[in-house]
């Protein structure tokens, strides 16, 4: 009977698509250099989690910061990390070596 995947399940699936693309670029001969291999691996991550990785979902990919991170910040006249409707995912492949990521 169908049913909804664990937490466990969905971890253990995630991971799974990870090492497959760990493996993919540790023999990617196409890709000879080492660079090449690890921007591919980076892109490759940031597909999984905006959602473009075969049989995955996109992930939510927010800021958990201490809690007493925003108050830390303001007494140093520092930015802080937002706490909550901050998700990043969806375009992190798109960005990651965009020329207006990079600049």
């Amino acid at each position: 009977m169908a049913r909804e995947l664990t937490e466990q399940e969905c971890r253990d699936l995630f991971l799974e698509k990870v090492r497959s693309y760990v493996e993919y670029w540790e023999n990617e001969s196409r890709t000879p250099d080492l660079r090449g291999k690890l921007e591919g691996l980076a892109f490759s991550m940031m597909a999984i989690i905006d959602g473009c990785a075969d049989g995955l979902p996109g992930f939510s990919l927010t800021p958990c910061p201490h809690p007493q991170d925003k108050e830390f910040h303001q007494e140093h006249n520092e930015n802080w990390w937002p706490e909550s409707d901050c998700d990043i995912g969806g375009t992190l492949h798109e960005e990651i070596f965009s020329e207006k990521v990079m600049s």
